[in-house]
């Protein structure tokens, strides 16, 4: 009996979980979709191994290209093929697997760790156009990450490559497990997190917060109207945190060998050390912490 429940059981979860994996674009080397996203939606794409590149489109319509690449020679591009869901409120997810494994399913994605060696030997190059007033979320499990004017707000993650986001209007939120990471000319908050890699961030308006494992950190803010705490964190290498010339907090800046310095005119709690600093900026107000394992803190002033 309990043999005969086991397959019914089977038998009920098995269409379900076939209507849920819908796969296209498996014989194909590069598959293309092309809908239209209403504005405020959101684009989420997610590739098991290859790079993401987005760049701007014109009007209300997105196309995500994908094109499978082997290894010398070495897999099978039908082993690649395309999910694609869609969402009641406009929401778009496209997702690449290999064989069984889906990134739009992270249990299953996780569980194959160790088949990791042949899902390389066929990449994924997706190439994105995103209209202006999408919001946008990229992961890939293995290569760079790049994206370009888009209006609304962007998550970029990637297990191991550099990132790059240009230009854009929304809130910007950036991971990597080993890479550096360039954010320019945003004009709202940012957020970015790399386990090993340089970290360069301008933005129009904070807060901005960075880590990393090990490397530079350099942060310039035109303004910062949130009063949010902010922090920035490297386990080795220099912080330089350029600030509008009007700012006011509270600061703890910390370094294990280096000096820390500021432009700003500091009212210091405590006694007066060179390597760990407790103080208040102008009218004092939200944190903001700085600390290197090893390397010199910078705050300067901007205009």
């Amino acid at each position: 009996m309990q043999a005969a429940s086991r397959c019914a059981l089977a038998l009920l979860v098995l269409p379900s979980a076939i209507q849920a994996q819908n796969l296209v674009g498996r014989t194909d080397s590069i598959y293309t979709w092309r809908g239209a996203i209403p504005s405020h939606a959101l684009l989420t794409v997610r590739n098991y191994n290859g790079p993401i590149d987005v760049r701007p489109s014109t009007g209300t319509t997105a196309e995500v290209r994908a094109e499978k690449r082997t290894d010398r020679g070495r897999g099978d591009i039908q082993d690649v093929a395309f999910e694609v869901q869609t969402g009641s409120s406009g929401d778009i997810t496209i997702c690449s697997t290999y064989r069984d494994h889906n990134p739009c399913d992270d249990r299953s994605y996780r569980d194959d760790d160790d088949n990791w060696g042949n899902r390389r030997s066929v990449t994924v190059g997706i190439t994105v156009l995103l209209p202006r007033g999408a919001q946008l979320k990229i992961a890939t499990g293995n290569g760079p990450v790049t994206v370009e004017r888009v209006g609304g707000d962007v998550q970029a993650m990637t297990g191991n490559g550099r990132v790059r986001v240009d230009e854009t209007d929304g809130s910007v939120r950036v991971s990597t497990g080993n890479g550096d990471v360039d954010v320019r000319s945003a004009k709202a908050s940012v957020r970015v997190t790399t386990g090993n890699g340089r970290v360069s961030i301008t933005t129009a308006e904070g807060p901005v917060d960075a880590r990393t494992g090990s490397g530079e950190i350099d942060v310039r803010m035109s303004s910062v109207k949130s009063r949010d705490d902010m922090s920035f964190h490297t386990g080795s290498g220099s912080v330089r945190v350029t600030l509008p010339s009007s700012y006011s907090g509270e600061l703890d800046a910390s370094t294990g060998s280096g000096e820390v310095t500021s432009d700003f005119d500091l009212k210091v709690q405590g006694r007066l050390n060179a390597r760990r600093v407790r103080a208040t900026i102008g009218s004092g107000g939200p944190l903001l912490r700085v600390t290197s394992g090893s390397g010199r803190i910078e705050l300067r002033k901007g205009s």
